[in-house]
């Protein structure tokens, strides 16, 4: 199988450069942002049809062995002492990067087994492509084929859908549930 996608170097800088880190720095990037396509399952998915005002797409596999599942199991620790209007304020969107072994009701399980206001997502290839570039993510089948290696960043969206934060694997659960409290707040304006 052909690689998904590189992350170009500009993109890289680019994000270094913006401070893509821990800081709770929320400006608009340059990728990212709404997605508007058609899952295998036939559902159009348009992400500024969904009421919550917060996003965290997530790119990943429903067999990873290891960053998926830490991911999904902090943004769980994260948000789990969260009151029920504070739960509804956020939702996570999983796009599988194998859309040939996840099935979008795969994918959906999968994410929901972790995080209950969830969706799961399996576009064909040509499109998970598109996506893929589109937030500038990293997706590479590995060399035994069996797995890939894959950006793990969290893509925080605000109620536009346009991306305003970048959560890293290496960012503490705080991160996240003071990224979400902070942009459901709809106080923050765009540049």
């Amino acid at each position: 199988m052909k690689q998904l996608f590189s992350l170009s170097p500009s993109i890289l800088f680019l994000c270094l450069f913006l401070h893509c880190g821990s800081a709770l720095e929320l400006t608009e990037l340059p990728i990212g942002g709404n997605i508007q396509a058609t899952d295998k399952s036939g559902t159009k998915v348009d992400l500024k049809n969904f009421s919550e005002p917060v996003l965290l797409v997530f790119f990943g596999y429903t067999y990873c062995p290891d960053f998926c599942p830490n991911t999904l199991a902090k943004i769980k620790s994260a948000t789990e002492n969260f009151s029920e209007l504070e739960k509804k304020n956020f939702r996570v969107i999983f796009v599988t990067i194998d859309p040939e072994k996840d099935s979008s009701e795969t994918a959906t399980k999968y994410v929901q087994f972790y995080i209950p206001n969830a969706s799961g997502f399996s576009f064909d290839l040509g499109t998970t492509n598109q996506i893929v570039k589109q937030y500038a993510a990293y997706v590479e089948k590995t060399k035994d084929g069996l797995s890939f290696d894959h950006s793990t960043y969290i893509y925080v969206l605000d109620s536009q859908r346009k991306t305003r934060k970048l959560i890293k694997s290496t960012d503490g659960k705080e991160v996240i549930s003071k990224t979400i409290q902070l942009l459901s707040r709809d106080s923050v304006q765009s540049k």
